[in-house]
């Protein structure tokens, strides 16, 4: 490993490991929110592919991209592609019906939240926990992808840049891994995102052609956006992706695609509708709750669900639901007042009852 002071200048050798000295218990990504020069070294350590993963007893630690995997154990439950990596969630107990087909959703990762966006922590940054009981709310037998945004400082909201050229190369073919190693048919696949991971879904779910449901999607990080550059994306990728992806949806769209956004955030909601909105649904979601661009998922999670659920399948469900008559033979009222209802077909037993009964 190689160890520098803050503003030396750093030998790139392609050495494993770099460790950079603060003399501070603040890490070099904190710093370089108020220092130039420090800000233009840890982009320098990003175009040459290094990632900060630990910040410990004032030195900040950066590691290779492609050695990122070495950082967790078995205990992580980290799976890898080439140099993405993912975790993969199964349904158990009684989210498993042999009778239903296997369903996938792919989640890419939100941005984190404020407390820890300048985390030296990789998961922190790359991968915050979102939405983990997700499978509770969903059809039976789905299974969960969540693939960490292994790239640069906060992640490349999944795109190529100049360090990560062939990143969506390899997204694909995780995905499609791992919808090969489960035996899901492509129409019970959905990608989900929310903000980066919007982003994400939308850009990848239209280039690959999947179900596709994107929550307040970065769709670009130039012009308005740019933020002073606080994602640390300026010059690594491309910038705006709204393009791109009509262009995506234009060539393939045999399946549905849907973004939520709000009025109530103009800056991401006026990007949102470039999108092709003839193949592209967008909900325009009109909530006072809602102030800025954090607000719009929490504000929306029934939508989500629901939209969610129609995607896994709910559609099928309701095109095939069949409504079997009931005969009044069926029905007899005994001496006690109570109402035996069976269904000849035997597929129901119940008894229903009329007595009043008090509340408490």
């Amino acid at each position: 490993m190689s160890v520098f002071n803050l503003y030396e200048d750093i030998n790139f050798l392609g050495q494993e490991k770099i460790f950079v000295n603060t003399s501070s218990d603040k890490n070099v990504l904190e710093i370089s929110r108020k220092d130039s020069d420090v800000k233009q070294m840890y982009k320098e350590l990003l175009k040459n592919d290094y990632l900060l993963y630990l910040h410990k007893d004032s030195i900040s630690r950066f590691c290779k991209r492609e050695y990122a995997y070495k950082l967790f154990t078995k205990e992580h439950n980290f799976n890898k592609y080439k140099s993405v990596l993912y975790k993969i969630n199964e349904p158990s107990g009684r989210k498993i019906n042999p009778k239903t087909v296997k369903k996938l959703i792919v989640i890419f990762a939100k941005m984190p939240g404020a407390k820890l966006y300048d985390s030296a922590k990789l998961p922190h940054r790359m991968l915050p926990s979102f939405f983990e009981d997700l499978d509770r709310s969903l059809l039976k037998n789905v299974h969960t992808m969540r693939i960490m945004d292994t790239n640069v400082s906060h992640g490349s909201h999944y795109i190529n840049t100049l360090n990560y050229p062939s990143y969506e190369k390899e997204l694909k073919g995780a995905i499609e891994k791992v919808v090969k190693e489960l035996g899901v048919q492509k129409e019970n696949v959905v990608f989900y995102g929310v903000s980066r991971g919007g982003a994400g879904a939308i850009y990848h779910g239209t280039k690959l052609d999947y179900k596709t449901l994107a929550v307040d999607p970065i769709v670009n990080i130039g012009g308005e956006l740019y933020g002073n550059d606080r994602q640390l994306l300026k010059g690594l990728r491309k910038e705006d992706l709204v393009p791109d992806i009509n262009t995506f949806v234009k060539k393939s769209n045999s399946f549905s695609k849907v973004a939520i956004c709000s009025e109530n955030v103009p800056l991401y909601y006026n990007e949102a509708t470039r999108l092709n909105e003839h193949l592209i649904k967008l909900i325009n979601l009109k909530d006072d709750n809602i102030k800025s661009h954090p607000d719009v998922s929490p504000n929306s999670v029934p939508e989500q669900l629901m939209i969610l659920n129609y995607l896994l399948g709910g559609e099928k469900i309701l095109k095939g639901a069949s409504h079997e008559k009931v005969n009044s033979s069926d029905i007899s009222n005994d001496s006690r007042g109570v109402n035996n209802t069976r269904f000849r077909n035997g597929r129901f037993k119940g008894v229903l009852q009329n007595r009043n009964r008090r509340r408490d």
